[in-house]
């Protein structure tokens, strides 16, 4: 407790006081300052209208406020914003954009990242990058990649504890573009649309299986998986059904 009954006032520092405090904080900030002042030293109500010439429901006004929303209710409540506390921090929204030329990152009012379509380690390193920062949902990702979410985390861990080789297929068969030629390719996109058309499911694993009782084509999930998402059919397959419907039904 603060005992004020044996303390000394002098009255010419507390007007040299209070006119530097008014200067920093302004009259009606100090005004409501003092009155919460006297009230937490015992002051009654009464009392302390009569000191500050404002009346007594003024200061319990004052004083409830204070209580309740704390500094804030020192200033002027009709301002949208508080001196006392510092401003509130903006959560920047990042969204993903596909398109033919390739992937944007748009961060809101920062900017734009964008990454041409055949960048596609660099397409991995910076997405899966922002994934393991919390910058991206797995579910963003792993739909520009064209991988399954599994798959997607695993990669991420990968990067963040190997580095950028982790990324980069070891296996020579997988690197060599020569067996991947147009026939091989025409034949993939072929069964790419068979599959979204028959069910509706895709996958390197599914897609590997099909070719191989349709053209006996010897060709790995993985492999496919990444040629889908070079020829970007990944971005179509949900599309896809839904247009070979509406043109059934053009005359």
């Amino acid at each position: 407790m603060i005992e004020c009954q044996q303390a000394s006032f002098s009255l010419e520092l507390q007007h040299q006081r209070l006119t530097q405090a008014q200067g920093v904080l302004g009259e009606k900030v100090l005004r409501r300052l003092l009155c919460f002042t006297l009230y937490l030293l015992g002051v009654d109500r009464s009392s302390i209208g009569d000191l500050m010439d404002v009346p007594p429901g003024t200061i319990r006004s004052v004083v409830r406020a204070i209580l309740h929303d704390g500094l804030p209710a020192l200033e002027d409540r009709r301002r949208g914003y508080s001196t006392f506390l510092p401003p509130p921090q903006r959560t920047m929204k990042i969204r993903i954009q596909t398109g033919e030329q390739g992937v944007s990152v748009d961060f809101d009012t920062m900017g734009r990242l964008e990454i041409p379509q055949e960048n596609t380690l660099q397409m991995r390193v910076v997405l899966l990058t922002m994934l393991r920062s919390g910058l991206l949902s797995t579910r963003d990702v792993s739909e520009v990649l064209g991988l399954s979410a599994v798959h997607t985390l695993n990669l991420a861990r990968k990067l963040h504890t190997d580095d950028v080789p982790a990324l980069i297929d070891k296996r020579e068969g997988q690197k060599q573009e020569y067996r991947f030629t147009a026939d091989v390719k025409a034949e993939l996109i072929q069964q790419f649309v068979l599959d979204v058309v028959a069910g509706g499911r895709v996958s390197g694993r599914l897609l590997s299986e099909h070719l191989q009782e349709r053209s006996k084509l010897s060709l790995s999930g993985r492999s496919i998986r990444d040629h889908i998402g070079k020829l970007g059919l990944s971005r179509i397959k949900k599309s896809l059904p839904d247009l070979l419907a509406a043109l059934k039904k053009t005359p």
